[in-house]
């Protein structure tokens, strides 16, 4: 209890200081605890992931409150993006992370590549539009708006992340919002597309042999102690991102992440 409550604090100030999705951070710590736990391995990755989503709902929510308030939440395009994701959800879950063959050493390859991800971008950063487009019309732009949701429900099923990897550069990119903007309504997607997935990874889980007494289906109460830390130490990081340089932070965690990354995939190839 003690790890993870220290854990939490310091993912949450992690998070806020170099601007990573939760999702991101949550994600390795469960991963450890619950090989140091004796979780077994065609149970790992469905136990982290359902965990992690249930972390990354708690801070996504914060997160939108926060640019809820200060109109930086695109409602409309965060409604129709999360609820699209929510059947990519739903069928990845049934169809793939609950099998048998979605197993430790495949989690890892699909989490080590979102992780490689998140390096790059924070090596080399997107350069996104200064000003909004015209005004924002689901009708006309439905069928961008149904794939966002598609891949981000994907790869927060498959990686126990939020989607923002997807979400910020598909929303300033694609949908031509300003940087803030994307960053907002991205946090409020994921809260929805986190909710589809603790739904899905608590229902499918329900009667799975082996699950933890402290878990409802995939998705173990224990990340509670986690997640909460983490909310309060976000701020903290975010007021110590305003006052100091954040880019050599930036590149320090991206070469941890690649590093992380390399060494899941090195991990995986010993076996």
């Amino acid at each position: 209890l003690l790890i993870l409550l220290g854990a939490g604090l310091a993912a949450g100030f992690v998070a806020g200081l170099v601007g990573v999705g939760g999702g991101v951070v949550f994600t390795p710590v469960l991963l450890v605890y619950f090989q140091q736990l004796g979780v077994a391995p065609t149970l790992l990755p469905k136990l982290t992931i359902g965990t992690s989503l249930l972390c990354t709902c708690i801070a996504a929510v914060a997160s939108a409150w926060s640019q809820l308030r200060r109109g930086a939440v695109a409602r409309r395009t965060a409604l129709w993006v999360g609820v699209s994701s929510a059947l990519a959800v739903f069928l990845m879950t049934l169809l793939v992370t609950t099998r048998p063959w979605y197993d430790a050493t495949a989690f890892q390859i699909v989490f080590a590549g979102v992780l490689l991800v998140v390096a790059l971008r924070m090596v080399a950063p997107a350069r996104y539009a200064a000003d909004a487009a015209q005004p924002f019309r689901v009708p006309r732009r439905g069928p961008a708006l149904f794939g966002v949701g598609s891949v981000a429900g994907v790869v927060a099923t498959a990686a126990g992340v939020g989607g923002g990897v997807v979400l910020v550069p598909s929303y300033a990119g694609l949908l031509r919002m300003p940087i803030h903007r994307a960053v907002g309504t991205s946090s409020a997607t994921i809260v929805l597309i986190s909710l589809a997935g603790i739904a899905s990874y608590a229902v499918l889980g329900v009667h799975a042999a082996d699950v933890p007494a402290t878990a409802v289906g995939y998705v173990d109460a224990r990340g509670l102690l986690l997640a909460v830390p983490a909310v309060f130490t976000a701020r903290l990081g975010v007021w110590t991102a305003h006052r100091i340089r954040t880019r050599p932070l930036q590149l320090l965690f991206a070469a941890l992440a690649a590093f992380i990354a390399l060494r899941m995939l090195y991990d995986v190839l010993l076996d």
